[in-house]
């Protein structure tokens, strides 16, 4: 498994992003048209308002956590996308790596029941990370000490989850 944290990328690539979003969009209509209510293009690949690596973040809405059947898990299987099991507090995450060997993701949903606090923090977030200057450049300077102080995936992880925690008191 690829055990270190991405380089980051920047605003060179922002078109192929939004063509891989827009993929997806439609292969995640296509293959489960009835749970998925909406999707989202979330995160620094979106905007590239600061470094980011080099993962295409996707919202995914539905409109309860349980229409993401186990059908629908194999379904998504088939198309390259594993689930991650990790301690997630109401939501799914599924990636898709670039071989099965080295496990780099490539793109993650972030699969969450729609009219909920935590879909509605998420979206909020976005929208704070995409217009405030000031929110842009903490998360951007945090980012970057954190990739520096982190000695794997999982420390960079839980680091970027407070820095979010940290940007939500700027809502």
């Amino acid at each position: 498994m690829y055990s270190d944290v991405q380089p980051f990328v920047t605003h060179a690539t922002k078109d192929d992003y939004a063509q891989q979003y827009a993929h997806y969009r439609t292969l995640l209509f296509d293959l489960l048209d009835s749970p998925v209510k909406s999707t989202q293009h979330i995160g620094g690949t979106q905007h590239f308002n600061y470094p980011t690596e080099p993962i295409l973040d996707i919202l995914v809405g539905v409109d309860n956590l349980h229409d993401i059947t186990s059908l629908d898990e194999k379904r998504l299987n088939y198309a390259g996308f594993y689930r991650l099991h990790h301690t997630y507090h109401k939501k799914v995450m599924m990636a898709r790596f670039n071989n099965l060997s080295d496990l780099k993701q490539q793109v993650r949903l972030h699969i969450l029941q729609r009219n909920t606090d935590l879909f509605d923090h998420y979206v909020a977030l976005d929208h704070l990370l995409t217009t405030s200057p000031d929110a842009i450049a903490f998360f951007a300077q945090q980012k970057q000490a954190l990739l520096t102080s982190s000695q794997t995936i999982r420390d960079y992880e839980i680091g970027k989850q407070q820095l979010f925690t940290q940007l939500g008191k700027m809502l």
